[in-house]
């Protein structure tokens, strides 16, 4: 009797022991508890990639300044541009904390929050001895005086894409321009490429539409056309176009006139 006695004490001890341990998770901040809105548009800042050995030895770091922005929809959904077209899909927090994309899915993607703030997220996703920082910080909607200069055309990324992939981007270098004036009109100008004579110059209209911060041409008009601001500084622009009926995704570069 007393060693029953003793083993159900024992038993009881271990229960006890193992309700007071705290959850281990694996990510330093966990969304579930944060007071901080998260659920927002977050500006790329900086990719950083590190490549260990198997003792940990660090063989590489890679530092990258990609374009675009990341939103975190309050209906578990998300929609990243950073590349040439955009991508979209769902996503979850699970038991460890973790901030997850497509969940149960073949291209499931698991990040550590690391850091959150009012104006910066860094996420931190690890695949064998690869790790990667993904740094973003408040996006800002663009201002009309902001955006009221001419931009020179650096070069496009145009993205033919089919019902379920999306193709090499074909890099195109054209000279030309795109004006935005205070007085809402703009000017887009083309100069010849690969021989062939230069498009008509265009005039029009432009604005900001809500939602989204798009840049708007020909609002309301036949030729109307919405643009994704990806990255805006004082000195370059950064636009993303869907064609859909020419199939096509456009990457606009620009420099600001000087």
């Amino acid at each position: 009797m007393k060693r029953y006695f003793l083993a159900c004490l024992i038993l009881l001890a271990g229960l006890f022991f193992n309700s007071c341990k705290k959850e281990v998770r694996s990510s330093q901040i966990c969304l579930h508890e944060s007071s901080i809105d998260y659920l927002k548009r977050w500006a790329v800042e900086a990719t950083e990639t590190d490549v260990r050995d198997a003792d940990g030895k660090l063989i590489s770091h890679h530092i990258t300044h990609p374009s675009g922005y990341f939103q975190i929809n309050g209906d578990f959904t998300y929609n990243l541009f950073s590349d040439d077209a955009p991508v979209n899909g769902k996503w979850n927090i699970n038991r460890d904390c973790e901030f997850v994309l497509n969940p149960t899915t073949a291209k499931e993607r698991r990040f550590s929050v690391i850091r959150l703030s009012d104006d910066s997220l860094t996420l931190k996703q690890t695949v064998g001895h690869t790790t990667i920082l993904q740094r973003y910080t408040a996006f800002k909607c663009p201002t009309l005086a902001s955006l009221q200069f001419r931009w020179d055309n650096v070069f496009t990324l145009e993205a033919p894409y089919g019902p379920d992939t999306v193709f090499k981007a074909i890099y195109l270098k054209q000279p030309g321009y795109f004006k935005l004036n205070p007085d809402a009109s703009y000017n887009l100008v083309m100069g010849p490429v690969n021989g062939m004579p230069p498009p008509p110059p265009l005039n029009g209209t432009w604005g900001i539409a809500q939602p989204g911060c798009l840049i708007v041409l020909d609002k309301r008009k036949v030729n109307e056309r919405y643009f994704e601001v990806q990255k805006l500084t004082k000195d370059s622009l950064v636009i993303w176009r869907k064609d859909t009926i020419a199939k096509i995704n456009y990457l606009q570069h620009y420099m600001k006139h000087k």
